[in-house]
């Protein structure tokens, strides 16, 4: 028996928006978990981004990553240790390579 949300993701247009949706939720995820390594509030990575609480706090809830540039984006990684690398492959290559990079950094 199949629940509710295998059977949307038969619908691939719901399906290509819940995968988009999924990745910026794991980008959220990684901001959000080396903030409390570092002990850090919004504030404190405000502060170290050069914008305010409120925009630190709009794009880390309820997925307003979404709507975060690059820039800013990069801005928060880097001041919390991490390096955002962007890249473009092919639907193709993605396919193949994604899940041994993913394997690659969850064994890191």
């Amino acid at each position: 028996m199949k629940g509710s949300l295998n059977r949307k993701l038969e619908d691939p247009k719901f399906r290509k928006e819940f995968e988009y949706g999924y990745e910026l939720f794991k980008l959220e995820v990684q901001i959000l978990l080396a903030l409390e390594d570092k002990g850090w509030t919004y504030a404190d990575l405000a502060k170290a981004v050069g914008t305010s609480k409120q925009n630190i706090w709009r794009d880390l809830k309820n997925g307003g990553l979404h709507n975060a540039s690059m820039d800013r984006v990069s801005k928060m990684a880097e001041a919390l240790g991490l390096r955002m690398h962007t890249i473009v492959i092919s639907q193709k290559m993605e396919k193949r390579l994604l899940p041994k990079l993913h394997r690659l950094l969850a064994a890191a």
